[in-house]
């Protein structure tokens, strides 16, 4: 979401006193479970104050007792929510899980026989990771086979850019030369500088608004892969013991997880076994 900051009449911004502050992250980690660490006040103070002048407030006190009047049900929580959430992701991040699934995973489900191989994009921010998978997907799976892919994030705003599946040309080029051809259209005209991801890809994908935190899961589908990357970094080990919990009742028995290089789960008690640093499965390898 991009935001213009305020002139403030011509004053200073006005400043974010540590109360405040504290009130702020504690608010966020228990909606969305991130937990902003020391030094992240500039980030809450850069984010919040546009919204602060849209809504007519004076300063971070006000806003602060504005939020704390609002029912569970209000928008501005959403807003709120948006504003203090990280999506930052690439297309074919991380390629090293994209070649375990297509050198160890795919193999192994074609060889049980199945029609649909499902996955979950949990966190998928602006859409760059489903869309990388559909295009993997897409390529790799024979005649008679087909995919469905969950893509899920808590922020409505990058969801609906996701949705639009439109992004600036620069970012083509985090997509391997060979994908660009059956999976994007180059924008001409008024869309010059854009490319679009080909329809017969989005058409694999349903987007969905889900928090994580939450215990309930975002459909009935137990999926055969569930990628929650670079997410656990902002959460707490208490709050990573949980989403791991309910990541793993919606893994199918022999199905796989995937998490961030930079993440880990050690020192949590849970049930996965591991294959790599930050790939794991559901039980000892069989379905």
């Amino acid at each position: 979401m991009t935001a213009v900051l305020p002139s403030w009449s011509g004053k200073s911004a006005p400043a974010l006193e540590e109360k405040e502050l504290l009130y702020f992250c504690a608010l966020i980690e228990e909606r969305a479970g991130i937990h902003l660490k020391p030094g992240k006040q500039d980030l809450v103070r850069t984010r919040l104050q546009s919204r602060i002048a849209a809504c007519g407030l004076k300063d971070f006190s006000e806003y602060r007792k504005f939020l704390s009047t609002l029912p569970a049900e209000a928008p501005e929580w959403e807003i709120f929510t948006n504003l203090l959430t990280t999506n930052k992701t690439d297309f074919f991040r991380e390629p090293k899980h994209f070649e375990f699934l297509i050198q160890k995973i795919l193999p192994e489900w074609l060889a049980l026989g199945q029609k649909t191989f499902k996955v979950w994009s949990a966190a998928c921010a602006s859409g760059e990771e489903p869309y990388t998978l559909a295009m993997i997907l897409a390529r790799h799976l024979p005649p008679g086979r087909d995919f469905k892919i969950l893509a899920t994030d808590i922020d409505t705003d990058v969801l609906r850019k996701a949705q639009n599946g439109v992004y600036p040309l620069a970012k083509k080029s985090e997509i391997p030369p060979d994908f660009h051809g059956p999976s994007v259209d180059i924008g001409r005209r008024e869309a010059e500088g854009w490319f679009r991801i080909k329809p017969a890809l989005k058409e694999k994908i349903t987007f969905k608004q889900h928090n994580l935190i939450e215990r309930t899961l975002p459909g009935e589908n137990i999926f055969d892969l569930v990628l929650c990357r670079n997410v656990l970094i902002y959460f707490t080990p208490e709050t990573i013991q949980l989403v791991q919990a309910k990541l793993y009742q919606s893994v199918k028995s022999g199905g796989y997880f995937f998490i961030g290089h930079s993440e880990s789960l050690q020192g949590l008690k849970h049930q996965w076994t591991m294959t790599n640093p930050s790939i794991f499965r559901k039980g000892n390898g069989k379905p």
